[in-house]
């Protein structure tokens, strides 16, 4: 027989009604989902290629990296600030002043690495941290090995960062954003004369950029001609003779450092006989903008459409 009040907020059922034992059915999960303790989801086991053609397998995304490669380590802090672990006294921006520096890039004080517990650690592919991979290896620390030398292996490296960090989706949207602001450097110089532009990545003896890399891709998107696009290296050394003879409009002068000096050797014999010179068309740049394969290749090409061409 239903009361009044029941008949409100719905009948009762005796506990042991076939109707009773169908709602419990139904309830059950709901109420041990309610009692059971929040735990992460499980994250899917990432793997990637690296340049060296290992193949780097991590049983989840990492969560504590440590990268000896500033431009890589410029990347990672892009796709997520958190996961940095330490840097290498090279890692000069304030956003990474608060972690602890592990010393020189080509050799880090491997200890104190291996206190921080890194579950990925990113190095050069080169031969001449082999030593320190086999370490790592031994340590059980999976390694990242990077050869970035164009625009196309900044977009890889970041692509496959994303995957080995689980940032999928920000890679892409970094990628995007590079790519966008290099075609909108472009657009605002095209149709102009290109100008023609000697890059200084250090003057004794003199080293400048060779064909393909990213920063004859940078003065490319930047309306200049790199002098050197014609070098049998990437990197090659050459003399101010050969400077002199094809007389840029223009010099780029990389400062490696924040408190290095302006380019006083630029009054020296052969220098000052520049055309660009002469008329003081030169500008000193940040190497830590410039000289870096990563997400602010963009910024680095606006700036050297600026001086080249002017505000537009």
């Amino acid at each position: 027989m239903y009361t009044a009040d029941q008949s409100r907020v719905g009948a009762t059922e005796p506990p042991g009604s076939p109707l009773a034992r169908r709602i419990a059915a139904l309830l059950a999960p709901v109420l041990l989902a309610a009692c059971t303790p929040d735990e992460p989801p499980d994250m899917p086991a990432v793997s990637v290629t690296d340049d060296a053609g290992y193949t780097v397998a991590l049983t989840e995304p990492a969560r504590r990296v440590f990268s000896v490669v500033p431009s890589l380590t410029e990347s990672v802090s892009a796709l997520d600030p958190g996961v940095l672990v330490a840097r290498t006294r090279f890692d000069r921006a304030p956003e990474l002043a608060h972690l602890p520096s592990l010393g020189e890039a080509m050799q880090p004080n491997l200890e104190a690495l291996a206190g921080l517990e890194p579950d990925l650690v990113i190095m050069w592919a080169g031969a001449f941290q082999r030593a320190v991979g086999e370490r790592l290896a031994a340590l059980d620390i999976p390694v990242y090995r990077a050869d970035a030398q164009t625009i196309a292996d900044v977009r890889s490296h970041l692509r496959r960062l994303g995957t080995l960090l689980g940032r999928e989706e920000r890679a892409a949207a970094l990628v995007d954003s590079l790519d966008l602001g290099l075609e909108g450097v472009a657009a605002t110089v095209r149709g102009r004369e290109r100008v023609d532009v000697y890059y200084s990545v250090w003057h004794d003896p003199p080293q400048t950029t060779g064909p393909g890399t990213f920063i004859d891709q940078v003065i490319e998107h930047a309306g200049g001609r790199n002098i050197f696009g014609d070098a049998a290296r990437s990197w090659p050394r050459v003399s101010v003779e050969a400077i002199l003879r094809r007389d840029p409009d223009a010099l780029v002068i990389v400062r490696n450092a924040p408190d290095a000096p302006d380019a006083p050797w630029l009054e020296g014999p052969g220098w000052r006989e520049l055309r660009a010179v002469r008329n003081g068309r030169y500008l000193l740049v940040d190497g830590d903008l410039f000289n870096r394969p990563g997400p602010r290749v963009a910024e680095a090409a606006r700036r050297m459409a600026r001086f080249l061409h002017g505000p537009r």
